[in-house]
C-alpha cells in the first residue's frame, strides 16, 4: 500500500529518507518517464550573473559524490524524465533576498499548461511550519499558552486524558515539536468529489475520516515522534479561540502580512484558483484520482503555495533571527528555530527541523501530499536557501540533485566537497571480492574493468572510488566503505552511523539473489527456511518498503517479484496483497491486479499485521481500484 511514511507526513529529515541498513544495501535511484514541456519564462533573474547561475544549475545537477577531475553533471530536463516528474518550480535565496524563481515542465499533462512562478503546488508538511508561526503569534498575543494544557484552549473537542497525560498535560509546545506522544504520522487526504470529514471527525477518527482517532499513546515530553495528528489539534485550538475559519485566520495573520499573495489553506481550492493549480502524479507519472486530494487537516498538510511565497516566509524568519525584520519579532523567530529534541539525525524546533550539512547550520521542512512533494532548506544565519516544489510522488531524488547543484554553484557553506581518487593496485581487487552481510540482505563486491563495484539485489552496480589503501567512497550515496579482514564497514555522516557486514560463506543461500534470478519458488523456500532460524528476517513492512524502492528505481518487474515473495511469506497481510495489486495494475496486468485487490479485501478480517489506520486505507484503495478495473462508475 505505502512504501513508508504516509503522504502529508514526511519531515524534512524523517525516517522515510534515513533508512540505515536497507538504504546501504538496497539504495539507488529510478529511471524512465515522460518528457516535460519546454521551459516557460518564469521570473527572470535580476542580473546577468544570476542568469548565468541559473543556466549552470539547470544543466549541471550533481550526483551524491563529485570526484575531482571527473565532472559528472545532469540536465534538469533529463532528470525530470528519469524520475517521472512532470513539473517542478524552484526559488533560490541568496544574500538575504529572492535571487530568482523559475518553473519547468508542465502543471498538467492534458492541458500542457506550463509551470510558472505562480503555479500552485500542495506543500504537504511544510504547512506545519507556516502553521507554527501563526500559533506562536497567538501565544505572543495571549490567545494561546505555549506551556498551558492544550485542552484549556479547545472548545469543540477534547484530547482524551489517560494514564500517560494525567501527570504530564499535553501543551502547544509539545504538539508543535512532535514530542507530545500523539499518534497518526500523516494523512492520505480525500479524493476530490468524495465525502470529506470535518476536523472534529478527523480528530475522532469518525466516518468519513480515513485515519484513527487522535490519542496520546507514548509518554509526553520524552522523545520525538512525528505526528500530523498532533498538529491537527493545534489547528482546532486556534479556530476554537478565534472563532473564524482556519484559512481566513492564516491569511490574516501570516500569508497576507508576509506577502504570500498566491498562498491559501482553502481545501478544496475554490474554482477561481484551480486554473493556477498543478495536477498531482504518482510514482509512475500517472495522474492521481481527481487530480489533487483534499486535506481538511489544513495545518498539517493543507497549504497551497509557490516556492516564491515560501521563500518570503523563510526569508522573513532569517531576517527576524538577525533582528532586521519589520514583520516578525526576533524572539518569535528564535523560539521557533531553537531545538526542542533530537530528531532523525538533526533536531526539531517548533514547526521546523534543524540540522547541519558539512558544518553549515540549516533549517527547513519537507512535504508530501498525494501527487505532490516539496522541500525547503535555508541557512539559519547566512541568508541563503532553496525551495523546490513538484507535482510528483517521486520528486525527492531530483530535489537532492538540485540542492547539491545550487549549493555548489553559489559556494554556500554546506556544499559537498569533491573527493580525490587514489591509485590502487588492480591485482588486490580480487582479494576484496565476495558476498557480505546477511542471507536476508546480501551485498557483493566485484571487480570490473580494474574498478571495485558494490552490487545489491535489484539495483545497478555502484562504483567504489578508492580514497585510501582500504577505503572507498560509494558513488550513489557518499558512504565511506572500509574493507578489512573479511569485514565491510559503511560509515555515513547524515546522520552519523556505522554498519559492519561480515563476509558470507560461498555456500550461503540468499533468497533475494534467487528471486532476482527469477527463481520465485526457491526464493520463497529459502526465505521460509531462514525465518525458521531468524524469525525477524523478511519482516512484512520492511520487505514491502524494499519493493517500493525497487519500483521507484524504475524496475517494475523486480518490484512485482518482491511483492510476490512478501505475499507468500505473509498470506494474511492485506497491505502486502494491495502493494502487489498496485504493481500489477501499473504494469497493465488487469487480471492479476483484480485478483490481488480481491485478496487484499478478503484478508482484511484476519489481518493482524497491518495497522488499523493502514487497513482503512487498504480497503478504500482496493475498493476504488476494483471499481475502476471492472469499469464501474
Amino acid at each position: 500500500m505505502r512504501p513508508g511514511a504516509a503522504p502529508a507526513g514526511l519531515p524534512r529529515y524523517g525516517a522515510a529518507v534515513k533508512i540505515l541498513v536497507l538504504a546501504a544495501v538496497f539504495g539507488g535511484a529510478c529511471g524512465c518517464g515522460t518528457s516535460p514541456a519546454p521551459e516557460p519564462p518564469g521570473r527572470a533573474p535580476d542580473s546577468a550573473a544570476e542568469a548565468a547561475h541559473l543556466d549552470r544549475i539547470v544543466h549541471g545537477l550533481l550526483p551524491p559524490v563529485r570526484v575531482r577531475g571527473e565532472d559528472v553533471r545532469y540536465a534538469l530536463e533529463d532528470r525530470m524524465r528519469k524520475y517521472h516528474v512532470h513539473g517542478v518550480s524552484i526559488a533560490v535565496l541568496d544574500h538575504g533576498r529572492l535571487a530568482w524563481a523559475r518553473g519547468f515542465g508542465v502543471a498538467d499533462l492534458d492541458t500542457r499548461a506550463p509551470v510558472t512562478e505562480t503555479t500552485l503546488f500542495q506543500a504537504g508538511s511544510i504547512s506545519k511550519s507556516v502553521n507554527a508561526l501563526a500559533q506562536l503569534q497567538a501565544v505572543a498575543q495571549g490567545t494561546l499558552g505555549l506551556d498551558a494544557p492544550i485542552n484549556d484552549a479547545l472548545r469543540s473537542w477534547k484530547l482524551a486524558d489517560n494514564d500517560l497525560t494525567r501527570g504530564a498535560p499535553i501543551t502547544l509546545r509539545l504538539l508543535l515539536s512532535h514530542t507530545a506522544g500523539t499518534n497518526v504520522h500523516g494523512f492520505p487526504g480525500y479524493v476530490a468529489g468524495t465525502p470529506v470529514p470535518s476536523l472534529v471527525q478527523v480528530l475522532d477518527g469518525a466516518p468519513p475520516a480515513n485515519t484513527p482517532r487522535i490519542v496520546v499513546d507514548q509518554a509526553p515530553g520524552k522523545a520525538y515522534r512525528y505526528s500530523g495528528g498532533g498538529i491537527s489539534i493545534t489547528q482546532l485550538a486556534l479556530v476554537d479561540q478565534l472563532r473564524r475559519p482556519y484559512p481566513q485566520l492564516l491569511a490574516e495573520r501570516v500569508l497576507g502580512p508576509l506577502g504570500m499573495a498566491h498562498s491559501t489553506y482553502e481545501q478544496p481550492l475554490p474554482p477561481a484558483r484551480l486554473a493556477q493549480a498543478a495536477t498531482g502524479y504518482d510514482i509512475d507519472g500517472k495522474v492521481v484520482p481527481g487530480k489533487r486530494n483534499v486535506y481538511p487537516e489544513m495545518a498539517a498538510a493543507g497549504l497551497w503555495t509557490t516556492p516564491s511565497d515560501l521563500a518570503r516566509f523563510f526569508l522573513e524568519l532569517q531576517r527576524a533571527r538577525a533582528g532586521t525584520s519589520d514583520k516578525l519579532p526576533r524572539a518569535l523567530a528564535l523560539q521557533m528555530t531553537t531545538a526542542v529534541a533530537p530528531a532523525d539525525g538533526g533536531e526539531v524546533g517548533l514547526g521546523v527541523f534543524l540540522f547541519t550539512r558539512n558544518g553549515a547550520r540549516l533549517f527547513g521542512h519537507g512535504g508530501a501530499d498525494t501527487g505532490f512533494q516539496a522541500d525547503a532548506v535555508a541557512s539559519l544565519d547566512r541568508g541563503y536557501g532553496i525551495i523546490i516544489m513538484a507535482n510528483s510522488d517521486n520528486s525527492f531524488p531530483l530535489f537532492r540533485e538540485l540542492e547539491r547543484a545550487v549549493f555548489a554553484e553559489y559556494g554556500w557553506d554546506g556544499a559537498d566537497p569533491p573527493i580525490d581518487r587514489v591509485a590502487i593496485d588492480a591485482t588486490r581487487l580480487p582479494s576484496l571480492t565476495g558476498r557480505y552481510g546477511t542471507a536476508e540482505q546480501p551485498v557483493s563486491l566485484a571487480a570490473a574493468a580494474g574498478k571495485l563495484e558494490l552490487r545489491r539485489p535489484f539495483a545497478e552496480p555502484v562504483e567504489l572510488v578508492p580514497v585510501a589503501a582500504d577505503t572507498f567512497v560509494a558513488l550513489d550515496d557518499a558512504a565511506r566503505v572500509h574493507v578489512d579482514a573479511g569485514t565491510l564497514t559503511f560509515t555515513r555522516t547524515d546522520p552519523a552511523r556505522t554498519e559492519s557486514l561480515r563476509r558470507l560463506p560461498e555456500e550461503a543461500t540468499a533468497p533475494l539473489l534467487e528471486l532476482e534470478a527469477g527463481h520465485v519458488e526457491s526464493a520463497v523456500a529459502a526465505a521460509r527456511a531462514l525465518r525458521q532460524t531468524e524469525p525477524g528476517a523478511f519482516d512484512e513492512g520492511r520487505t514491502n518498503s524494499f519493493g517500493y524502492r525497487v519500483r521507484v528505481r524504475g524496475n517494475l518487474a523486480g518490484s512485482i517479484l518482491i511483492f510476490r515473495l512478501n505475499v507468500a511469506l505473509w498470506p494474511d497481510s492485506s497491505n502486502a496483497y494491495e502493494s502487489l495489486a498496485e504493481a500489477y495494475d501499473a504494469a497493465g496486468d488487469r487480471p492479476q491486479a483484480i485478483a490481488s485487490y480481491d485478496l487484499a479485501l478478503s484478508t482484511l478480517p484476519r489481518d493482524t499485521t497491518t495497522p488499523p489506520d493502514l487497513k482503512q486505507e487498504v480497503r478504500r484503495a482496493a475498493t476504488d481500484a476494483l471499481h475502476r478495473l471492472h469499469g464501474s462508475p
